[in-house]
């Protein structure tokens, strides 16, 4: 049995279902998460890391060397600035968002919550990181696994200007498995493709959602593999299953 609060959680980090498709989530995300969307040309590492500390005051590391970039997820105190690249084409740009709307969720918003549900308001100070994690305190091992103070995600591009998603480690994985149940939900995009030759299977859900080839081609394989498993957030959690 799980514990409430990821039963709370996982309501309180899921956007409604999509009507309309390919879905835009630049039109709805803000609404339902506390997140901040921030397009613009050209962007960087260091173009987003000089745009929160003039306007927002926050102050975050990112790599000494500056390059392009698609995206970026800042988290901070329980909200989120998301940059994405604005001159991207429409495909970039909506996955992007999608997997940088998965990392605030699934990195910040669902370990927060869990942190809050453990130890109450009291621990705050140490999530923010406004007070370091002391032996004292006697937090357990699960506090230590959660970042404290402000994270930093960032999508990089390679050489062709590709997106790198999902090629580093597992959080990489996760978030773009997330970014695709939000723009192409496994429970539509599995039959459509009952009866279509696999080779064909990127094409379809590319132009039925609005992915790239590329991002397309690595969701077929998902789905039409054999270990695939109806998608959960409840799995990231597995410390919450009991027997």
């Amino acid at each position: 049995m799980r514990s409430g609060w990821l039963d709370e959680a996982v309501k309180a980090s899921r956007l409604p279902p999509a009507t309309v498709f390919p879905r835009e989530l630049a039109d709805e995300v803000e609404t339902y998460l506390r997140v901040f969307l921030v397009p613009l040309p050209g962007l960087t590492c260091h173009q987003a890391r000089d745009w929160l500390a003039q306007r927002n005051n926050i102050r975050v590391e990112v790599p000494d060397q500056d390059r392009p970039i698609h995206g970026l997820m800042v988290a901070d105190q329980g909200r989120g600035f998301i940059f994405y690249e604005e001159r991207d084409s429409a495909e970039v740009r909506r996955f992007t968002l999608a997997h940088e709307v998965a990392h605030f969720v699934l990195d910040h918003l669902l370990p927060r919550m869990k942190a809050l549900a453990a130890f109450g308001e009291d621990i705050l100070p140490v999530l923010d990181g406004e007070r370091r994690l002391g032996v004292v305190t006697g937090l357990s091992a699960m506090l230590k696994r959660i970042p404290l103070g402000a994270q930093v995600r960032l999508m990089d591009r390679d050489s062709s200007g590709a997106i790198c998603s999902g090629k580093v480690d597992a959080v990489e994985h996760r978030a773009d498995r997330l970014a695709f149940e939000l723009l192409a939900p496994a429970d539509l995009a599995l039959p459509m493709l009952a009866g279509v030759p696999r080779t064909r299977a990127a094409e379809e859900l590319a132009f039925r959602f609005g992915l790239r080839r590329m991002e397309a081609a690595a969701y077929a394989r998902i789905l039409l593999g054999p270990r695939h498993r109806p998608f959960s957030i409840q799995k990231y959690f597995p410390e919450e299953e009991e027997e």
